[in-house]
This record gives C-alpha cells, structure tokens and sequence, in this order.
C-alpha cells in the first residue's frame, strides 16, 4: 500500500510528464509550421520580447500594508 505523500509525489510526476509532452508537441509543431510556411523566427522572438514587456508594464497588485490603527 502507498502512502499519501507517495500518492501526491506519483500524481505531480505524472502532470510533469504531461506538461512536457505538451511543450514537446508544441516545439514541434511550431518547427514544423516554421519548415512548410517559412515563417521568421527573428519577428516571433520579437513578439515574444514585447508580449513580455507589455506584461511587466501592466499595473500589478499591491500589497497594503496594516495602517497604524491596526497597530494600537
């Protein structure tokens, strides 16, 4: 019989395992497209990079620190 954590730890593997894959198939279907259609590599590490920064530039939550009258 497994223990809950062995449980936990085989279930967490698995998800690994199948987020990789999904990367893996993602890789090459993206190489593939780029191999038929020709696509520039240059312009999608571009996107990428503004994808990126437009992330970071969006406004993020703050955290609000306790005022002094929690304090007293």
């Amino acid at each position: 019989m497994i223990t809950e954590h062995q449980e936990i730890a085989r279930h967490q593997v698995a998800e690994q395992l199948r987020q990789a894959e999904l990367r893996a198939l993602r890789k090459q279907n993206r190489a593939d497209h780029e191999r038929q259609y020709g696509v520039n590599a240059p312009r999608r590490e571009l996107a990428g990079a503004l994808r990126r920064l437009a992330d970071r530039l969006e406004p993020q939550p703050r955290h609000r620190r306790p005022g002094l009258s929690v304090v007293r």
